[in-house]
């Protein structure tokens, strides 16, 4: 139906001027389509990458004033104008995203507000270049072939290419790998940079797509007009950029084309039955009243619209309910658990024999694949949370970190994983230090991790969860994915296929199209299993994998763990429930107040003086007989 919807909107937009002469309407629709390019451009910073920008007036004004004047100072044709106004505008959002982009939410909008209001003063105040307020008037018209497109029918047909252009270029964009990295970014950072993507790289890739697009708009603009003054940067253009963008529904890629149509003909059809004094009151409650009953846009209303009256279409939301803990359910982890061992290796990803060749090579070097922790210290301003932490993974075995609450687990896991910085010591990845890297770059040499607290990518399905895991076994760059390349396409064939087989393993093959962020708890964290198990890791560290889980999602998580190491992942698990760390570890490190007061065998652990002390008191004699030493419930650590 929308794909239906989509051929019949490109006939109408192509057959406009056979059937609409006036000048007046060719002229609202040539707005149109320059703001759906503009639209367009910021949607991929703020819908697609969650970042806002209220300087976006400065790209389009950047990519207005470069064609304006090369085509007025040094006679260059429209062709090249337009390609320079989009490399400037280009070149200006890199700038503004590596400046602006190590920090978020208010202070980058704070950037990109003071990064308008500077160009803006340079472009009234720069009288040589600019003309200052008085502007560039007498640009000239574009010229195909030596025609010059001066009706509004042509211009219309040139806009109306620019606005193509700048779709295909977003739909090419967000459904790649590169578009993956945006949403994920957006949904969640931090798991985003666990799997290996750069956070502060594709947010740049984003900015400068973006001001890329809006400086091709601008380029349109100044060739419309024919005059560019310094009002191209006024801030109300910005506005009308968001509100576009927003009303039609951000992070779609039909929500801008829809809102950026709807809000430039609607102040004109206000003018043909409203009095001027009214417009802008009644625009303002129009506004208003959009935004309170279709909070997620246009584009996303209508097509929540259409699943619910064609249920037997789609799949039936899921309701995310209390259940009680050892409530009866068709269960996820069995499912993965209990598979028989042939229908286990299929759906397992498989390593390739050069890649066996290459880990059992490595396996002779005394580095490899060991993970090694010396003296690695943790402040808290005055508090030491880990002092002299040392311990080393052993390749191929199931480690697990154990300790009473506030013991420091988890802060030895962030400060492994890069998500803190010790105050001293080293952390070694096959004899190499990884304690000054960013999470993303330890994610790259193949050290991966879950968090305590449940983590996924909430807006999107199972399988785009997967997928995103899956980033960096792509290879696809922003060159070829915008040219459209037939290896990307059979890249992205070819990881989908992965990403179903991924999702076979952990026992959510069912579940494939469901938003995550609306399945049980318990399957929430098979999902976080399974990106982290996408991104290929040589040691999964595991960070309470089995807290809130009934008893036979325990025993059954167990298997799963144990399944993951037989393939040559080595794992390294913080968990309390102490029958789950000693029927699956091969070593246990215990932790108290910050320091190892123990370390060795599951059975070793379970006798050892200092462990009974630290979790049952100082005047324990032993553990009782009836339980394991620690307790079953999850904590904090």
């Amino acid at each position: 139906m929308s794909r239906l919807l989509a051929a019949l909107g490109a006939l109408a937009a192509v057959t406009v001027p056979l059937w609409i002469a006036s000048p007046y309407h060719l002229h609202v629709l040539i707005m149109a389509g320059i703001f759906i390019v503009l639209a367009s451009s910021l949607n991929l910073l703020l819908g697609y990458a969650g970042q806002l920008s209220l300087g976006h007036a400065a790209f389009f004004g950047i990519g207005a004033y470069t064609s304006a004047l090369l085509a007025l100072r040094l006679e260059w044709s429209f062709w090249a104008g337009l390609v320079c106004g989009t490399a400037a505008a280009a070149v200006a959002g890199w700038a503004i995203g590596r400046l602006a982009l190590k920090v978020r939410g208010a202070y980058f909008v704070l950037v990109t507000i003071s990064f308008a209001g500077v160009i803006s003063l340079v472009s009234v105040n720069w009288m040589e270049l600019t003309n200052g307020p008085l502007g560039l008037p007498g640009v000239p018209a574009p010229e195909v072939l030596g025609w010059p497109l001066r009706s509004k029918a042509a211009y219309y047909y040139l806009v109306l290419g620019g606005v193509a252009v700048a779709v295909l270029v977003c739909r090419r964009l967000v459904r790649s790998r590169i578009g993956r990295a945006f949403v994920a970014l957006r949904e969640n950072e931090a798991l985003a940079e666990s799997v290996g993507i750069d956070a502060v790289h594709y947010l740049v890739v984003a900015a400068v797509s973006s001001a890329a697009l809006a400086g091709m708009a601008g380029s349109l603009y100044a060739h419309y007009t024919r005059l560019v003054s310094p009002e191209v940067f006024l801030f109300s253009y910005t506005v009308t950029m968001v509100i576009m963008v927003v009303a039609g529904g951000k992070g779609t890629l039909s929500g801008p084309v829809v809102g950026a149509v709807l809000f430039t003909v609607l102040p004109e059809a206000l003018r043909e039955v409203v009095a001027w004094q009214w417009q802008m009151v009644l625009y303002g409650v129009l506004l208003v009243a959009l935004v309170f009953f279709l909070p997620r846009g246009i584009v996303p209303a209508l097509a929540s619209r259409r699943r619910r009256r064609a249920p037997a279409l789609e799949t039936p939301p899921v309701t995310v309910a209390a259940r009680p803990a050892e409530a009866a359910r068709p269960d996820a982890f069995a499912t993965a658990a209990t598979a028989p061992p042939a229908a286990a290796a299929a759906a397992t990803p498989k390593r390739s024999a050069a890649e066996r060749a290459e880990s059992a090579a490595g396996q002779a070097a005394p580095a490899a694949g060991r993970l090694v922790v010396r003296d690695l210290g943790v402040r808290f301003g005055g508090v030491e949370a880990l002092s002299g932490v040392s311990f080393e993974v052993r390749p191929d075995s199931v480690t697990s970190l154990i300790g009473p609450n506030g013991a420091g687990k988890t802060t030895a896991f962030n400060a492994i994983t890069g998500y803190l910085r010790p105050s001293r010591g080293d952390v070694l990845w096959e004899g190499r230090p990884i304690t000054r890297l960013r999470p993303s770059e330890i994610a790259r040499r193949g050290v991966v991790r879950t968090f305590q607290k449940t983590s996924v990518f909430p807006g999107l399905s199972v399988l785009d969860n997967v997928r995103v895991g899956l980033h960096l076994r792509g290879r696809a760059g922003w060159a070829a994915t915008l040219a459209g390349r037939r290896r990307v396409r059979e890249e992205e064939q070819a990881l989908a296929a992965e990403a179903g087989e991924i999702i076979a393993f952990a026992g959510l093959a069912g579940r494939r199209d469901e938003p995550a962020g609306a399945l049980p708890y318990g399957e929430q964290r098979l999902v976080e299993l399974a990106v982290a198990l996408a991104a290929r890791p040589r040691v999964l560290l595991l960070d309470e994998p089995a807290a809130g889980m009934t008893t036979a999602e325990k025993a059954a998580a167990s298997a799963l763990i144990r399944r993951i190491r037989d393939r040559g992942v080595t794992v390294l698990v913080v968990e309390h429930d102490m029958r789950l760390v000693m029927g699956i570890s091969d070593t246990v490190i215990v932790l108290n107040g910050g320091r190892v007061i123990a370390e060795g065998p599951p059975a070793a652990i379970q006798a050892h003086p200092e462990v009974i002390r630290a979790y049952l008191g100082a005047g324990a004699a032993g553990p009782p007989a009836s339980a394991p030493v620690g307790g079953t419930g999850p904590a904090r650590s």
